[in-house]
């Protein structure tokens, strides 16, 4: 119910309005009435109505500045004035002040009913937006944890790098970094052997264990890489702790936690320490660097970066200067052209780098080991099991057992070429299908008038894809082969003598005649009546 307060100096208006309008039917009870403007405000703090009545003219003060004082405790409510003042001046600094209504007395009870009518009607509206708000904004506050993980995500893959976003996101969702360690955890092969929910499930257990574990002096953000990476941001509560052993320390403590309640190990790679934000994706590049010397140091192992200085590394990172990425993107876009290319830039590279053979072996895992999440992520997009799909394990083995850079190059082309069919076979399969249901609906429809938007909705493509894909696959527009189409039908027609090529025109959707004599004789080298006229002759 809607409360409704009644301030007038006047008995006989209070009484009439309370007694008079039947509020029930507006969903309205009258709360209490007021005789001034100082009694009013008093009403006003202790009922905080939806609905005021007020005259302009009482004592004490006046209607037009009550509800300027109201307006600071009943921001929502609907200021109704009632007044015997037809000024025009009156009337516009009510509006001003941002008054409901203006009734003039004396009104009428239906006057008044629907000035009620149309506060209640706002009213709701006003509500049902308040409700749609805090919906809004549960749902946001729910899904804080997503969004804060997504943004930090971006960053530390260098996906966005926009100053201003990343600092309006980190005042968002409450993230400062400042000195930190970041940690990847990486489930080992053994929990490859478990079911998925299990692994889902396992996961959330890492993540768990890991929190519980830092949540005294460490504050953590998490983001999950994949369905066996999770990358932790480890900040220290106080300044000045050695980070990196203390860090460590808890990694020997969540490995063993681990084993004992999943039953599978996890290796653990632990960065040098890092100063701000801008540092986030040179401490995820030397973690991902740790995780590749478990090839040296075996699963269940913990790999701090700074103890690899025993360790042959590239000190100018020639290894990351893209061929992962656009590798991956032309595989992606089933590009076998420029993946052929791709490769042969990568083979002529490692050939005259003169490297460490150990550290070439570490760069080609890195490749093999992104595609193969490729594989992994279209796994389910094909029926075919015979295809080459060596599993992670087997890739380690094959990568460890190659005699030379050949076998290594040879192993990297056949996991790129491989993928790179798959999703070319699942890309043109898809577009088959299209332009199979365009072709058909055009076979449908063509004694009708078809428009390429139409062809598209019923698609559920846009108009330009379409148009590109009957130019690519067809080597003709849309139009060229809806004439096509319609030119044979019409072929077939002119054969029967029963029709007259006007008529003929109109069964094929093409109401011009002229237009159609012109058309058909682009397709066919000759009009319509000689078409006609050669086809009996013979």
């Amino acid at each position: 119910m809607f409360k409704v307060l009644i301030i007038d100096d006047e008995p006989t208006i209070r009484k009439g309005l309370i007694n008079i309008i039947n509020w029930k039917k507006f969903q309205c009870e009258v709360c209490g009435e007021a005789w001034d403007g100082v009694d009013g405000l008093e009403k006003l703090e202790e009922f905080k109505p939806d609905i005021v009545f007020v005259d302009i003219n009482m004592p004490e003060i006046d209607g037009l500045s009550l509800i300027k004082k109201a307006k600071a405790i009943v921001p929502h409510s609907k200021f109704i004035i009632l007044s015997g003042y037809r000024e025009f001046s009156y009337m516009q600094e009510a509006i001003k002040i941002g008054a409901f209504d203006y009734i003039l007395k004396p009104s009428s009870i239906e006057e008044i009913c629907e000035v009620v009518k149309r506060a209640v009607i706002e009213l709701k509206y006003q509500k049902e937006d308040q409700l749609e708000i805090t919906k809004l904004k549960k749902c946001f506050e729910e899904s804080i944890p997503l969004l804060k993980e997504k943004l930090l995500y971006d960053i530390i893959f260098q996906i966005n790098i926009n100053e201003d976003e990343i600092n309006d996101g980190f005042e968002l969702y409450g993230i400062d970094i400042h000195d930190f360690v970041m940690m990847i955890i990486e489930m080992d092969k053994e929990s490859e052997r478990k079911e998925p929910y299990q692994r889902q499930l396992y996961q959330f257990g890492v993540i768990n264990t890991v929190e519980e574990m830092f949540a005294e002096d460490f504050k953590v953000e998490k983001i999950v890489l994949s369905n066996k990476q999770i990358a932790f941001i480890i900040l220290p509560m106080e300044k000045g702790e050695l980070l990196v052993d203390s860090v460590y320390k808890k990694a020997n403590s969540i490995q063993q936690l681990v084993e004992s309640c999943f039953d599978f190990t996890v290796t653990i790679a632990i960065s040098t320490k890092g100063k701000s934000v801008e540092d986030l994706h040179q401490k995820l590049i030397e973690c991902k660097n740790g995780l590749s010397y478990r090839f040296y140091m075996g699963d269940s192992s913990i790999i701090l970066y700074r103890d690899l200085d025993g360790f042959y590394k590239d000190q100018d990172n020639w290894q990351y200067e893209g061929y992962d990425k656009i590798l991956c993107e032309a595989i992606k876009t089933g590009n076998e052209e420029n993946v052929v290319q791709i490769l042969e830039q990568i083979k002529n590279k490692v050939l005259h780098t003169g490297r460490d053979p150990e550290q070439i072996k570490s760069f080609y895992w890195n490749l093999i080991y992104e595609i193969n999440n490729i594989r992994i992520s279209i796994k389910n997009l094909e029926t075919s099991e015979r295809e080459i799909s060596k599993d992670i394990s087997g890739l380690y083995k094959m990568i460890e057992s190659a005699a030379h850079i050949g076998d290594l190059h040879e192993l990297l082309e056949e996991v790129a070429s491989n993928i790179v069919n798959r999703i070319n076979k699942y890309n043109k399969k898809n577009i088959n299908q299209i332009l199979q249901n365009a072709m058909k609906y055009i076979g449908d429809h063509y004694a009708m008038s078809i428009t390429l938007n139409e062809l598209a909705e019923h698609t559920y493509v846009s108009t330009y894809y379409l148009s590109r894909m009957f130019k690519k696959e067809l080597g003709k527009n849309f139009v060229e082969y809806l004439n096509e189409v319609r030119i044979e039908k019409a072929k077939e027609l002119l054969q029967d003598n029963k029709y007259k090529t006007y008529e003929v025109a109109e069964l094929v959707g093409v109401q011009d005649p002229h237009y159609f004599s012109k058309i058909f004789k682009k397709y066919t080298n000759m009009t319509p009546t000689e078409y006609k006229e050669k086809h009996f002759n013979h």
